[in-house]
């Protein structure tokens, strides 16, 4: 073997080679070797603590569908069929309607879609939370992660928020209309605004009933299970009750993403379960002082059969019939300001 002069350059052993892609947070550590590194972190950008913007939303998703027709491909998933294309049906109608395309259908199974995504958001949050965090502060957040990309679609169906209403609690339903009317006019509700907002107003009734129909599988359920899979997180429980899903999606965030413990995890979802509760009992009646708000009834969810104030498609005038001799740009101001 002829022996290596200075000139020749290092040592093939000792040459470093390396390609790396990354997509949203990622770490690339310098190896010895040749190494392609492809890096796909199922929260893209960089707002830690906010909902994603529906450009980032409209990629996350695009991004976990693929990923769920590759795990179809690779025999990863539940071997009933029919509940995998129905899996991959729900994210490939989640992503048409991000995109202003959904077509003709049912308004409620739109919205179940995207409460789906936005709580299958926060289970990112729930790796961020910090040791002992106040329950309401658990709770307003996932609230706002629910929500978010319904303030944010481009095109919701005609009846949208009696169907909100319905799925949460007509409170939050007028919220997220106000602040879709402020984003035409214009002047979109940042989310943190919109989360003091929410702060200030009773809330749990709606929560409540979006986690009993998160566990549902034929609601919000439907849409939850194929986005966690897709994203690398157990699926969520079936039929298990609205404190199942809360512990899950405090339990199963923080144990992908190296976040707090599992038992840190748990004691969190009680004290916020029990925080939910005792803020069911304390609030028998709407709580008075919410300008502008309807007080029929404005935080307990409607039954599959009420009918809210009006129903709104993004056109309608969801301020109607709310003002005393105002226009609803005064109660968007009052609401988040």
């Amino acid at each position: 073997m002829t022996a290596r002069v200075p000139g020749d350059g290092p040592n093939p052993a000792d040459q470093i080679h390396q390609q790396a892609r990354a997509k949203g947070h990622a770490q690339i550590h310098q190896v010895h070797g040749t190494q392609n590194v492809v890096h796909h972190y199922h929260y893209p950008g960089d707002s830690a603590g906010a909902p994603l913007a529906l450009p980032d939303l409209r990629v996350w998703i695009e991004r976990l569908a693929s990923d769920y027709r590759a795990l179809i491909t690779a025999g990863d998933l539940p071997p009933q069929r029919r509940r995998r294309t129905d899996g991959l049906g729900q994210l490939d109608s989640l992503r048409n309607e991000l995109d202003g395309a959904g077509g003709p259908r049912h308004g409620k199974d739109q919205l179940r879609r995207l409460l789906a995504a936005g709580a299958a958001q926060y289970l990112h949050q729930a790796a961020r939370l910090p040791t002992d965090p106040l329950p309401e502060s658990v709770m307003v957040d996932l609230a706002v992660f629910a929500l978010w990309p319904v303030v944010q679609s481009p095109r919701l169906l005609d009846g949208w928020q009696d169907h909100l209403a319905e799925l949460t609690a007509p409170r939050l339903a007028m919220m997220v209309s106000q602040a879709r009317e402020a984003s035409q006019r214009g002047h979109p509700v940042p989310a943190d605004v919109f989360s003091r907002a929410l702060a200030d107003r009773p809330f749990a009734h709606g929560i409540l009933a979006l986690l009993e129909d998160l566990s549902d599988p034929r609601g919000s359920g439907a849409c939850l299970t194929p986005i966690a899979l897709a994203g690398g997180f157990l699926p969520p429980p079936r039929n298990a009750g609205a404190k199942a899903v809360l512990g899950w999606l405090l339990g199963a965030g923080a144990g992908a993403a190296g976040g707090v413990g599992a038992v840190e995890a748990s004691e969190t979802a009680e004290q916020a379960w029990r925080w939910l509760q005792d803020s069911v009992r304390r609030s028998g009646t709407p709580a008075s002082g919410s300008a502008g708000l309807d007080h029929q009834d404005v935080d307990q969810p409607r039954g599959s059969g009420g009918r809210g104030a009006r129903p709104g498609g993004p056109e309608a005038d969801p301020g109607a019939g709310h003002q005393s001799g105002r226009g609803s740009g005064g109660f968007i101001d009052d609401l988040f300001s």
